[in-house]
């Protein structure tokens, strides 16, 4: 029997996410508005794990995509987590296909909307790949992991924790920078039980300007 906690964060905002645009697979770095939203979630992580309320990550696993990797970065500075980053391109935001820089008024639907273009991923494909990736962290950590990532794909995981199949992924919403808690304790990743502890915790903004 183990026990794994996973600490999921979204990225911090770019200009595309503050311009409403479809951001996709495209490779937008963070903006200095999230580069500050992660220097604060990093700090207040600190504290929770300072005072107990959440376990010090001993892994940390990013998005290919730079604003997942510098996120990462700055949470791991801020935060006082002693751990290098490993890279996992299956955490990557899901793919929007012709949508990817667009607007809501330029595609008909805004991003988060749970509308894609006809060439976009779907469910099903996100799921897969993300599913592989918390197989990589479930064999490769010890008690408790950071994953870094998008809040198209990282809520496959959000609904696998809730007990929920590829379907339950639009059921949830992420925001910038939001921590999500989640246990899954077992003998193995398949027959784990699963517990959401927090869900798109964004207590931190509060002081963003």
């Amino acid at each position: 029997m183990r026990s794994l906690t996973l600490l999921l964060v979204r990225h911090g905002e770019t200009t595309w996410n503050a311009e409403g645009r479809w951001q996709g697979q495209t490779d937008v770095p963070l903006s200095e508005v999230g580069r500050r939203q992660a220097e604060l979630l990093g700090a207040r992580l600190a504290r929770l794990f300072a005072s107990g309320a959440l376990p010090r990550p001993k892994g940390v696993f990013t998005s290919d995509l730079s604003r997942a990797v510098e996120t990462a970065r700055l949470l791991a500075e801020f935060g006082g987590i002693d751990a290098t980053a490993t890279v996992l391109p299956e955490l990557r935001e899901r793919y929007f296909g012709s949508w990817e820089g667009k607007t809501a008024e330029e595609v008909g639907f805004a991003p988060g909307s749970g509308e894609r273009a006809p060439d976009a991923e779907g469910y099903d494909a996100v799921w897969v790949r993300m599913s592989a990736a918390l197989e990589r962290v479930w064999h490769t950590s010890d008690s408790a992991a950071l994953i870094v990532g998008h809040g198209g794909s990282l809520r496959a995981l959000v609904a696998r924790a809730g007990g929920l199949d590829a379907s339950g992924i639009r059921h949830f919403a992420l925001g910038n920078t939001s921590l999500t808690v989640a246990t899954f304790a077992g003998e193995s990743l398949e027959t784990a039980e699963t517990r959401l502890l927090r869900v798109n915790d964004t207590a931190h903004l509060e002081t963003c300007p």
